[in-house]
């Protein structure tokens, strides 16, 4: 299975929304990083076919989706940011009516449901009308009806708390064997274990394609930490702040530093994360989620 873009492109106007970006995706999970107006809604909708590039193509398999819309949009699953749920109708309801959306059968769409509904953890609840459920049951039930070989994710985990966005990522993580997913967020923690790749966009290009493991060791020996009680202006010219924390009574800093050969006094080397990453590459651009400690 090969999801592949060639050349593509979309503009509105004279604004360049993707800036001939090339990629394939075999199965496996790829995170999807970039500030806002990095392009990423753009690339999701037109793999979705919502929109149609200015230049440009995707293949599935080696044919242009175009050309084979209703095969691939059978083989793709699509999870907004936003719900598009139905309040009154049931969890079984729901998942009946987008079976039959789909073209399946009746007793196909009573057996897919039922395997779903197992999978996400929610058999429990499927007399239930949607309103019933918490935001975390409801994203799982997003999640459940995007159910193909292609899974398109945009920010799933939006909203949740901690531990439901735990539940959804792990979710993901289980339902992820044999299938392409693309998952776009802000949210960096919630793909920094369960990504097989990371894709960097920015201002419509994309930057970096790497393993999390890959992008974190590019910044060995650019980012330190440093126990600190003074004004953060005075580390402004060593480099970029990336988190505040406290362990105990003592406050920490992290930084990413402009030179590695120029350590602020007291500092000592702390082994990257994919935050530090995206703070790195998209430093001019807007604040990432932090999860820290905060002052």
């Amino acid at each position: 299975m090969l999801l592949e873009m060639k050349n593509l492109c979309k503009t509105y106007g004279e604004t360049i929304a993707l800036d001939r970006l090339n990629l394939q995706l075999t199965p496996g999970i790829y995170g999807l990083l970039g500030p806002n107006g990095a392009g990423k809604s753009t690339l999701m909708k037109l793999i979705c076919m919502l929109i149609q590039p200015t230049d440009g193509i995707v293949l599935f398999d080696g044919e242009d989706i175009r050309m084979h819309r209703n095969n691939f949009l059978d083989r793709l699953g699509y999870m907004p940011q936003h719900s598009c749920l139905y309040p009154d109708f049931t969890v079984q309801e729901y998942l009946y009516y987008v079976g039959s959306l789909k073209g399946m059968h009746k007793k196909e769409v009573a057996l897919r449901a039922e395997e779903l509904l197992l999978r996400t953890r929610l058999i429990a609840m499927k007399k239930d009308k949607i309103q019933t459920l918490s935001g975390g049951m409801q994203q799982r039930l997003m999640f459940a009806q995007a159910d193909p070989e292609i899974l398109i994710l945009d920010e799933p985990t939006a909203g949740l708390d901690p531990q439901k966005r735990l539940e959804l990522r792990n979710l993901i993580a289980e339902y992820s064997k044999d299938k392409i997913i693309l998952l776009a967020t802000h949210i960096v923690s919630d793909i920094e274990l369960i990504a097989s790749q990371i894709l960097l966009l920015k201002k419509g290009k994309l930057i970096k394609v790497d393993p999390p493991g890959a992008l974190t060791s590019q910044l060995t020996s650019k980012v330190c930490e440093i126990n600190f009680s003074r004004p953060l202006k005075e580390l402004e010219p060593y480099g970029r702040i990336s988190s505040i924390y406290r362990r105990k009574e003592d406050i920490f800093v992290r930084l990413i530093l402009n030179d590695p050969a120029i350590l602020p006094p007291q500092a000592s080397f702390v082994y990257p994360t994919l935050e530090d990453v995206y703070l790195y590459y998209f430093n001019d651009e807007e604040e990432v989620s932090h999860e820290h400690f905060s002052l």
